[in-house]
Formats: structure tokens, C-alpha cells, sequence
């Protein structure tokens, strides 16, 4: 049986019997009886219903109807197959939100019951409960579960390939995905993948707001060659036959500085010699200046990061510790010095180095710039914060230089 479409709108269609369709379809959902009760109806309401029941009108100000009895009746007078349908005809089709967020998310569930053994496999498992949890990968979807689907299969095609030491990003989203721009800040599937190196993949990035360079060097990833990311080293001691190991030999010889490369780090890293050996890092390159100028070839390995350590100093001093290096880590006495300390401490299982609360003590007549941001609590140091809030001003480097100096002398 089809809709009799213009007899269906006269009888029950309009802006009169807008209440009564809703309680129809309430009911429809809802379940839970035949009946319905309109209290308070109007007389267009009572005359239509009288009408389509084909009965007398009746006394009182509410209607009892039957659902059954108005379906039997639709499709006696061959108005629609079932009430449900002369309803969706009548004002579209009947939704039940609820019932729709609960299939809705055990599609999520599904979708990730169906990859979490994948993503096991890459010890990704928590990354990928995470981006479905917080809603990441639903917003990059658009909702959809098929497609959040698509998404996170692509994403693990790519970390499945990680690291690749010294490929360029434009590569690798070649070969896994087909496209050479698929990784590209601000397409759904990096974003995916940046998630996952930034707290998942391999320990994540110690950093609360790493670079986008950073992110990627962490698997060993190059963006547009990298040359422009760098960092500063002394007297670091490497071996091979490498054009960065030999020049890493000669500046050392001669006791000069040398910056390193992102992409000399990842495309031909050196044979780092620093098996149980403490290698010292900084904050500031003038350390490093003046430790070359008035230590020369006295100085023990140096390392500076020039504030927040970005990629290429991530990366050497993952090499280094992996290398089996014991990292002894300072930065300046604020909020900024602390929280870089916090990130290296954390994530390399380095040891502060003159960054405790006797140190800032010991150079209390020390005066410098006022303490500004947001306190931050040191994690190798109960005491550190308060102390410094009491001191109310920063203690940079520079001024422990002849303390740092003496360290540093072999």
C-alpha cells in the first residue's frame, strides 16, 4: 500500500495538529502502551480526530486514543501502510536520539575492538583508546565511525613504519599513504600520528608543547631537510668515519664549539664514546663561550640547549643517553629554567646539576630580573619552589658561571 499523500495532509496534517503528531511519535519511540491522552485539546484538534475515528464528537476537553485503532483506520481508508509512516510522511522520520548516541558510540567501541590488537602490536594501545576517548579522532571524522576507522588504520600504517632515521616526512607519507602531503600539519592523519609521538610513541616527546619539528625528529623524521634546527656542543667525544664525527674531532682538538644539525643527528649520527662518562648540560650558550675560552681542551663534555630544547637537542641527547651517558642538567633559577628542567629530568633520567635549593641559597645576594609566570614545583626538589618564590627574583647562569666553570674542568 502507498501514501495517499493529499488526503493524509487534510486529515491529519498541519500546524493545528503539530501537538498531536508529537505525542503520537513520543509514543511511537517511547513504547510503553497503545494509548494516549491529549489533555486541553482545541476544537480543531477534537474535529480532526472525530473526523478520522469517523465517530460523533464528544464532550470534555481531552482526547483517549488508540494507536492501533488510528492505524487499522489509516489503512482500512488506504491512507498509509502504518501510522509510523503516515507520521514520517507527514513530518519526517522518527528519531530517537538517545537510542541513536547509543549505537553511535558502540560503533566507537567496535571500531576500536577491532584495532586494538594492531595497536598492541605497536605498544600503541593506550594512544588509540585515548584519541577515541577524548574525541579526536571522532571530531576528524566528522563522527562517522567508518571513517574514524579509515583514519586510525592510516595513522597506524605510519607508525608501524616509525623510526626511519633521516627519511623526510614528504617520503614517508608517499610511500605509506599514496599522497606526499598526507602528514602535512593540519591533515586528519597527522594529527593522529602527532598525538601518538607526542605522548605515546616510544615514551612520547618530553615536552607539554613541542614544535612541530621536534614531534616528527622524535621517530627520526626530517622536515624540509632540517638544517635550520640545531644545537650546541663542546668537547663532545665521537668516533667513525663520518663528516660529522670528523668534525666533531677537529672543533673538539681545537677547542672551539660546534653546532650540530637536525639532519647531520638523524642521516649519519656519530658513534657517540660516552659510555659512563657525565656529560654537562646548560641552558645558555654563554656557558659554552666561556668554558671553551677558559678551559680549551680542560673542558668536560658540553652540551647547551638555548632555552627550551627544541628538536635537534632532543634528539642528541636521547643519542647521548642511549649511548649510556650520565646527563648532569641545569637551566636558569625561574619558572621557564625549572619546567625545562622538569621536561629533561623526566624524560632522560637526567641529574640536576647545581639546581637545587642550597645552590640558590649559597647566592642570596644575588639580585637579577623579578620572577614572572606561574609557579612551578620541581620534581627533584621539594623545597625548590617555595624557596624561590622567597627569594621573589630569577638566578641565571651567568652568574654561577665560576661555580659552573670549576665543574667543568677536567
Amino acid at each position: 500500500m502507498s501514501v495517499n499523500h493529499e488526503r493524509l495532509h487534510r486529515l491529519l496534517g498541519g500546524a493545528a495538529l503539530e501537538r498531536l503528531r508529537r505525542r503520537l511519535r513520543e509514543r511511537i519511540l517511547r513504547g510503553g502502551g497503545d494509548t494516549i491522552t491529549l489533555t486541553r485539546a482545541s476544537g480543531a484538534e477534537r474535529e480532526a480526530v472525530e473526523r478520522l475515528l469517523g465517530r460523533p464528537p464528544r464532550a470534555g476537553n481531552s482526547l483517549r486514543l488508540s494507536l492501533a485503532e488510528m492505524e487499522r483506520i489509516l489503512q482500512r481508508a488506504e491512507l498509509a501502510p502504518s501510522l509510523r509512516e503516515a507520521l514520517e510522511v507527514l513530518d519526517g522520520p522518527l528519531r530517537d536520539p538517545a537510542r541513536e548516541r547509543t549505537e553511535l558510540q558502540q560503533r566507537w567501541v567496535e571500531v576500536v575492538a577491532a584495532l586494538h590488537p594492531r595497536a598492541a602490536a605497536a605498544d600503541l594501545a593506550q594512544w588509540l583508546e585515548s584519541v577515541v576517548d577524548r574525541g579526536l579522532v571522532k571530531r576528524l571524522a566528522n563522527r562517522d565511525p567508518a571513517r574514524g576507522r579509515e583514519l586510525l588504520e592510516r595513522s597506524l600504517m605510519v607508525l608501524e613504519e616509525l623510526p626511519q632515521p633521516g627519511s623526510n616526512r614528504s617520503t614517508l607519507a608517499a610511500r605509506c599513504l599514496g599522497d606526499a602531503h598526507a602528514l602535512d600539519a593540519g591533515q586528519p592523519v597527522a594529527a593522529l600520528v602527532r598525538h601518538a609521538l607526542h605522548r605515546y610513541w616510544r615514551g612520547g616527546v618530553g615536552d607539554d608543547d613541542p614544535d612541530e619539528r621536534t614531534l616528527w625528529a622524535h621517530a627520526g623524521i626530517l622536515i624540509g631537510g632540517d638544517i635550520t634546527s640545531t644545537v650546541l656542543v663542546h668537547r663532545l667525544p665521537a668516533t667513525g668515519d663520518t663528516a660529522t664525527a670528523r668534525a666533531l674531532e677537529a672543533h673538539s682538538a681545537a677547542a672551539e664549539p660546534l653546532y650540530l644539525t637536525l639532519r647531520q643527528l638523524l642521516r649519519e649520527p656519530p658513534q657517540w664514546d660516552v659510555d659512563g662518562r657525565i656529560v654537562h648540560v646548560c641552558e645558555n650558550p654563554a656557558v659554552v663561550s666561556e668554558a671553551a675560552e677558559r678551559l680549551g681542551t680542560d673542558c668536560a663534555p658540553l652540551v647547551a640547549t638555548w632555552g627550551r630544547p627544541r628538536a635537534a637537542v632532543w634528539v642528541l641527547l636521547e643519542q647521548l643517553r642511549d649511548a649510556g651517558a650520565k646527563l648532569l642538567f641545569r637551566a636558569d633559577f625561574d619558572w621557564t629554567g625549572i619546567a625545562i628542567a622538569n621536561a629533561v629530568i623526566q624524560r632522560l633520567g637526567a641529574r640536576p646539576w647545581r639546581m637545587d635549593t642550597a645552590t640558590l641559597e649559597a647566592h642570596a645576594t644575588l639580585s637579577d630580573r623579578p620572577l614572572r609566570a606561574r609557579p612551578v614545583a620541581a620534581c627533584w626538589d621539594d623545597t625548590l619552589q617555595e624557596a624561590l618564590q622567597h627569594r621573589g627574583c630569577a638566578l641565571h647562569e651567568e652568574q654561577l658561571l665560576e661555580a659552573l666553570l670549576e665543574d667543568l674542568r677536567r
